[in-house]
């Protein structure tokens, strides 16, 4: 009788609650001045939350970019995100923590202030300083080229591999770039590869320059002027080969990249280290991974060697990108003996949000 009762409780309780209707969040979101469709809605109980932390909750927004998400009463962190591409097949990631985080839902439904996505990544490292920069306009043989990367280094050292560059821009339809960026001394690059990417070595074919030192002092913005890219030749590709980095040698390691689910990932470069702390430029550089996500990093000898991952060449971390260490040991090392080809197996890589 008492269970019957307890019963009768929990249904009487359950219907009350769906009278005053359902609790949880709906809103917009944006980009620009647009809905954004199809975009994803996480749900999170803390702010400090890292990709270990999994959401609580996940909606989308339909055709006109409103999302609704039911959820108890209580304290929540909103975030919106979408993955899409540019028109060049560029990953695009658009992100934005809600303004009015953390936000208290009651009863009833909690309507949040529309709120815009941002593309991420794209600043890099240099934070720019009010009216300081660099204008020009990246040109071969005297027509403007379009969608040309133009990189900016803190570094005199300038390397297709690294060290990494603070910024990265794309000119546009008459070649021409803007640079926001601090006073200081820097070194710059120009490429235009034939297959449209933003990474990699230039092959032949590619169009290639670099200019610099360029100093500006704070407050001033150079006109640049125009520069002049250059086809790389055959002969100039071998030798960056020769140097080591792709050359194919008798050592060599070898494995498949996937990601926590197992599936194989492509177009994922694996980098080898004599240092720990695996900074600055990688020794060796693999190839991107395969269709299923097989590699091969040739060495030059054996040894000890400390193992990470990117599907980019320098810069900071930019959404859309894979990176990964070598976990088979605690430090990232791997053993390798002369004259050997070592299949490491599974290399997990994570992409960055």
């Amino acid at each position: 009788m008492k269970r019957l009762f307890a019963i009768l409780i929990t249904v009487l309780l359950l219907a009350a609650c769906r009278q005053g209707g359902p609790s949880g969040v709906a809103g917009t979101l944006l980009r620009g001045n647009e809905p954004l469709a199809q975009a994803s809605v996480e749900i999170y109980l803390k702010a400090d939350k890292d990709r270990s932390v999994q959401p609580f909750a996940v909606g989308s927004t339909d055709d006109e970019g409103r999302y609704r998400i039911e959820l108890p009463p209580g304290r929540y962190f909103i975030i919106g995100k979408k993955r899409t591409e540019t028109a060049d097949g560029r990953p695009l990631m658009l992100m934005a923590e809600c303004p009015a985080n953390p936000v208290q839902v009651d009863r009833g439904l909690l309507q949040v202030a529309p709120f815009g996505l941002r593309e991420m990544g794209r600043d890099g490292q240099l934070v720019p300083e009010p009216g300081t920069g660099l204008d020009g306009r990246v040109v071969f043989e005297g027509a403007g080229v379009k969608h040309a990367f133009v990189y900016v280094y803190t570094d005199r050292e300038l390397n297709s591999v690294g060290p990494g560059y603070g910024a990265a821009v794309e000119t546009g339809s008459d070649g021409a770039f803007h640079l926001d960026l601090p006073s200081g001394t820097f070194w710059l690059a120009a490429r235009k590869r034939a297959d449209g990417s933003r990474f990699g070595v230039p092959r032949p074919g590619d169009l290639n320059a670099s200019f610099g030192p360029v100093t500006l002092r704070s407050g001033e913005r150079i006109d640049y002027g125009e520069i002049a890219l250059k086809r790389v030749s055959e002969e100039r590709y071998r030798q960056k080969q020769a140097e080591g980095h792709f050359a194919d040698t008798g050592t060599a390691l070898t494995g498949r990249l996937r990601d926590s689910e197992g599936t194989p990932v492509a177009g994922v470069r694996v980098f080898a280290y004599l240092d720990s702390r695996m900074v600055g430029k990688p020794v060796h550089i693999s190839d991107p991974s395969g269709g299923d996500g097989r590699f091969r990093l040739n060495l030059v000898r054996g040894g000890t060697w400390y193992l990470g991952a990117r599907s980019a060449f320098g810069g900071p971390l930019e959404p859309g990108e894979w990176v990964g260490t070598w976990e088979g040991n605690a430090d990232h090392h791997v053993e390798v003996p002369d004259g050997q080809v070592l299949d490491l197996g599974d290399f997990e890589v994570r992409e960055v949000w």
